[in-house]
């Protein structure tokens, strides 16, 4: 496994934790689900965003942009996780 694949993974198991953690859904429910649109589902609210969107934040050492929030993946857990790791990829690669 390579290292983007490893950092996916990590930020996977971290989104996939904190859905559980957040949310009344099971970890079967949410693997199950990784494309489903979480706002569509119900999953989490707007305030419930915002902490989500800190929580990411403060775990990875990332921040996102306005283009980061307008992308389509960003709106389901895996398309999120590959954001996440995209960033995570892009502080590592500076300086």
């Amino acid at each position: 496994m390579n290292d983007v694949d490893s950092s996916s993974s990590k930020e996977m198991e971290w989104l996939i934790c904190w859905f559980r953690d957040n949310t009344n859904l099971e970890r079967a429910e949410i693997d199950g689900k990784m494309r489903e649109n979480y706002f569509e589902k119900g999953w989490i609210d707007s305030f419930k965003f915002m902490t989500l969107i800190n929580d990411m934040e403060n775990e990875f050492g990332i921040t996102f942009s306005n283009d980061d929030f307008q992308d389509r993946e960003f709106s389901n857990i895996e398309g999120l996780s590959r954001i996440i790791t995209r960033l995570v990829h892009h502080e590592r690669n500076k300086g």
